[in-house]
């Protein structure tokens, strides 16, 4: 009954936590921190159970990451110069400022030395998965250029935080643990795995148990469960349920994190000392946002790309809280250094929370301050798009999306472009003639990169398979005050009428028109049997948005 009742006050708490933070536009997150902070200050700092909530949360959460990984994406310049050079300095930034730090006469200090600032500043490195994939999910950027290169960033910073607790446990991994190495070359042949599963309820289940199979392979080997979820992602990201899978955990991932955060301000509150040298760890953030900048701009990114990823990643991990723990136990570091990064890593998300508010105007300042990169020497996904004499867009080149291309091209004479996100079916159109941009439809700043002389286009086709997404790109064509004709196709039959309260100018509900197809194919091959019906039957004219 006790347990219970303690289940109730966190539970409670996190909902007062979680409404209070969103009354004052900071996301829930950092009310569940408080949380656990509160509770901890009443003297709460255990909760049975709650550490297997929380850490099924971060693998669920890396297990969704992995889903919508690409493995090439990893091994790209950009994301290994970014992680290894950032990695390097601020280490060597935040230690030599803490070793400066450590001349005053604190407690804190003592038993500490140039090991130990180095490890901190490793610690201090690393980026918020958690965080930063909910600021990229809230600002739609997922898929966009600055998504794929923070993601990597983070998926490299958590294979090199794994490597340092396997070193620092001083225990070496089970003598069958290099087998594990051939779990990703399993990706072809997941890929080409029946897509029978379409229950909603059972895509959850199996997405929660191969996580958790995962985890538990991994962990037996004696490295981190949560990196062998990361690892089963990526193998079933090339899957057709990879997209409904991602979709379904997500609300799942959101409930389990809840304890994650709550977790994390269990661990206590330090002393005054402690809040001061935490918040001297905070002041560091902008030479970390300082050295991403340096580091991006060289890799021929833009740089208003530049500019939204370091400051995306602006922000310390609960990886470098876990890599704090380890090394307390591991004798590395004073036990007080633990709720020290606790209440330094809670405060950067309040810090990155509010850079995410004024982020148009610190990413403005820092655009103006940079060296403009010469078109030429940005990278293709970079470069600005012209956009010039075309009268029509198609966003999302699936089969439907193919089809509205070829008609409006084909049988109303427009001068049509599509966009589509997935660069294998981007060249595959190419080669078969058709005009595709490369890119996501659903990040703002590819609309930024359209570049357009005369008339640009003025009719926008929606016809991506995921109903939030046309949603998401509805609404950014509502914000541009653009004299646009927006029309989309609806999965769904209710989804027809959300999309045309948001502002769709005709909405096709998918099988129905699938259904009106048919009908004319039949009709044609009746009346070449039947040429005296075409008289007197004719096919009725369908109205736009019917």
């Amino acid at each position: 009954m006790e347990l219970t009742a303690i289940y109730v006050e966190a539970l409670l708490f996190a909902i007062i936590g979680g409404l209070a933070a969103a009354a004052v536009r900071l996301p829930p997150l950092v009310g569940f921190l408080a949380a656990g902070f509160a509770l901890s200050f009443l003297g709460i700092h255990e909760i049975d159970g709650l550490h297997v909530i929380a850490d099924l949360g971060v693998t669920v959460l890396l297990f969704t990451i992995g889903l919508r990984l690409d493995p090439k994406t990893l091994m790209r310049a950009r994301v290994v110069g970014t992680t290894v050079g950032h990695a390097s300095i601020n280490t060597l930034l935040v230690a030599a400022a803490l070793a400066t730090l450590g001349f005053l006469p604190l407690a804190v200090f003592a038993g500490t030395g140039w090991s130990s600032f180095l490890l901190i500043g490793l610690a201090t490195s690393f980026s918020s998965t958690v965080f930063v994939m909910a600021q990229l999910e809230e600002t739609g950027r997922m898929r966009s250029m600055v998504g794929s290169i923070s993601i990597g960033v983070l998926v490299l910073q958590d294979i090199v935080a794994v490597a340092f607790l396997v070193v620092s446990s001083h225990s070496l991994p089970a003598v069958w643990a290099p087998i594990l190495i051939l779990i990703p070359f399993l990706r072809p042949l997941i890929t080409r795995l029946p897509d029978r599963v379409r229950r909603p309820e059972l895509v959850v289940l199996g997405g929660v148990a191969i996580a958790g199979v995962a985890f538990t392979i991994f962990d037996y080997a004696g490295i981190r469960g949560d990196f062998g979820a990361l690892i089963a992602g990526m193998v079933f990201s090339g899957h057709p349920i990879a997209e409904r899978m991602f979709d379904a955990l997500m609300s799942v991932k959101e409930l389990l994190l809840v304890g994650f955060f709550i977790q994390i301000g269990l661990g206590g509150v330090p002393t005054l000392e402690g809040f001061l040298i935490a918040a001297f760890l905070l002041l560091l953030i902008p030479l970390k946002a300082g050295a991403l900048i340096l580091l991006l701009h060289s890799m021929r990114l833009s740089n208003r790309t530049t500019a939204l990823t370091a400051l995306t990643l602006s922000n310390y991990s609960e990886f470098g809280l876990i890599i704090a723990s380890v090394a307390v136990s591991a004798g590395l570091l004073p036990e007080t250094w633990v709720p020290i990064m606790g209440v330094a890593v809670a405060g950067s998300f309040v810090v990155s929370t509010f850079i995410n508010v004024r982020s148009d105007a610190l990413t403005n300042r820092i655009v103006d301050w940079l060296p403009t990169v010469p078109e030429e020497r940005l990278l293709p996904g970079e470069r600005p798009v012209h956009v010039d004499g075309i009268n029509a867009m198609v966003i999302g080149m699936g089969r439907v999306g193919i089809g509205v291309y070829r008609r409006l091209s084909d049988e109303y004479d427009l001068e049509v472009t599509g966009i589509e996100f997935d660069h294998d079916r981007v060249e595959d159109l190419r080669h078969r003639g058709l005009r595709v941009i490369s890119g996501d439809g659903t990040d703002p700043d590819l609309w930024r990169r359209m570049r357009s002389e005369e008339q640009g286009p003025r009719l926008i086709v929606l016809a991506m398979p995921q109903h939030e997404a046309n949603l998401t790109v509805l609404k950014l064509m509502q914000r541009s005050n653009l004299p646009l004709t927006v029309a989309a196709v609806a999965h769904e039959r209710h989804t027809t009428f959300e999309l045309i309260e948001v502002g769709a100018d005709a909405v096709t509900y998918l099988y129905e028109g699938a259904g009106r197809e048919l009908a004319d194919h039949a009709w044609a091959a009746f009346i070449q049997d039947h040429p005296e019906m075409e008289k007197t039957h004719k096919p009725p004219v369908h109205r736009p948005g019917a």
